[in-house]
Parts: structure tokens; C-alpha cells; sequence
């Protein structure tokens, strides 16, 4: 549904995160950037702040209770210690600041 927003985000996602803070990653990094694309669109959706096409309704949405159901989510997939957790909440919340960045570059 959000196959051509997704790529496009994903590759500046990549291309601008900052790698080092997230090495204990490494391996996963990139897997985990898509998942997170799926995570944002399905809690923006659900949330009502777009609708089944993708555009924005109007609603507002707070960005920490973003990052949190994202996060929860995301952990539902990747069990973790509370050390991990921080990190996983540390690369959403990058991967949210990118997002931002990419909606005025793309």
C-alpha cells in the first residue's frame, strides 16, 4: 500500500542514519529500518493520522506516543533486555528525526 513511499524513505533512512550509534546492530540495521517503515505506517493508519491511501487525514498524533507504539511493536518481534530496549527506542526515535528530514528532501 505504501510500497513506493517505504523504498524511497528507507533508502535516505540508510544512506543519512548514523551507523555508528547503532554497530551492536550492524547485521540487522538495515532489516530493522524496513520493519520500522511498517511499524510507522500501520500506527499512523490505525491512529487515523492517514488514511488507506496513505494521505493525511488532518488528525495530530503525539510524536512521543509515536515512538512508543512503534517501540512496542518493534519489541514484540526482537525480545530484549532493557539495555537493547534503550537502544530500540534510541534508533526509533533517529528513524523518526530522518523521516521528518526525508518528507522535504524527497
Amino acid at each position: 500500500m505504501f510500497d513506493d513511499w517505504k523504498a524511497q524513505t528507507n533508502l535516505y533512512i540508510r544512506k543519512h542514519i548514523n551507523r555508528k550509534a547503532f554497530q551492536v546492530l550492524a547485521g540487522e540495521l538495515d532489516a530493522d529500518i524496513a520493519e520500522l517503515s511498517d511499524h510507522y505506517t500501520a500506527v499512523l493508519l490505525a491512529n487515523g493520522v492517514i488514511d488507506e491511501s496513505g494521505s493525511e487525514t488532518g488528525l495530530d498524533f503525539d510524536e512521543d506516543d509515536l515512538l512508543e507504539a512503534m517501540l512496542d511493536r518493534f519489541l514484540l518481534n526482537h525480545p530484549s533486555d532493557s539495555e537493547r530496549d534503550s537502544l530500540y527506542a534510541g534508533l526509533i526515535n533517529e528513524y523518526l528525526m530522518l523521516v521528518e528530514e526525508s518528507s522535504e528532501d524527497i
